[in-house]
């Protein structure tokens, strides 16, 4: 059963029209990875999925609640809100609060929008980052950590929350390439625990390894959607073949 279905999407910037007509949804469970050209609308998409970005029209159904593209309301609102308590989004840059600590900045979701008490938040915090393999990082301030080490950081303050889903935008792109296989080991491991996953990313061999299905967006538009091996071994659309040619695999 789907736990994201997106019908309908459209988006609009000034008079460019960055997505049109978007379809698609994903299984429980599933890794999707979201490839294409820079200006494809892979991340556009992605906000519009959390309502970060305002879609023109269309409709996000995720994990039972249903948002359409519209003007805002108190109810609407909320459910909103909710969508996004139901979502991790880790962001190309990393976002973290530079005057907290690593513990603190995956502290104060749980504290501030689950209402957690300190010591459910700090032992959540420190399961965390046991997971991402930064326990001994937990005291220190952003600027003392390396991009990779943010990036784990950003990626437990997103699971803290507790999502049914796990979206990634170009979560790799800002690391020197040294620091980019300690962030995709972390994403291997939540995709292998069956974390549900929706990734923009450059990163091919990732998308070979992990993807269930690999989607190709071009000029707004869903142009391929399969799995990994049809899209990487045996692409139908001839813009697809261009794009991974033109690509070192």
């Amino acid at each position: 059963m789907a736990i994201i279905e997106v019908s309908g999407i459209h988006k609009k910037f000034g008079n460019s029209e960055v997505l049109k007509d978007i379809c698609l949804e994903v299984e429980e469970s599933q890794v999707v990875v979201i490839m294409g050209p820079s200006g494809s609308g892979k991340s556009t998409l992605l906000r519009c999925m959390t309502f970060l970005e305002e879609p023109d029209a269309g409709v996000v159904r995720m994990d039972g609640l249903e948002v359409q593209a519209g003007s805002p309301d108190r109810y609407r609102h909320k459910l909103i809100r909710q969508l996004r308590q139901n979502t991790g989004f880790v962001f190309q840059h990393f976002n973290l609060f530079p005057h907290k600590t690593a513990l603190e900045n995956i502290m104060e979701g749980p504290l501030v929008v689950k209402k957690a008490s300190e010591k459910e938040a700090k032992e959540l915090a420190e399961e965390l980052l046991r997971k991402v393999g930064l326990s001994d990082r937990a005291s220190h301030y952003p600027a003392l950590l390396s991009g990779g080490q943010q990036q784990r950081v950003a990626i437990a303050r997103a699971l803290a929350m507790q999502p049914k889903v796990m979206l990634y935008d170009e979560p790799t792109s800002a690391l020197d390439p040294e620091l980019v296989r300690e962030v995709l080991q972390v994403m291997k491991a939540l995709a292998n625990e069956g974390m549900t996953m929706v990734v923009v990313t450059h990163e091919m061999a990732f998308a070979k390894e992990v993807a269930d299905r690999v989607i190709f967006m071009d000029d707004g538009y869903v142009v391929e959607d399969g799995t990994a091996k049809e899209i990487f071994e045996s692409p139908v659309e001839e813009r697809t073949r261009k794009f991974l040619n033109a690509i070192a695999i």
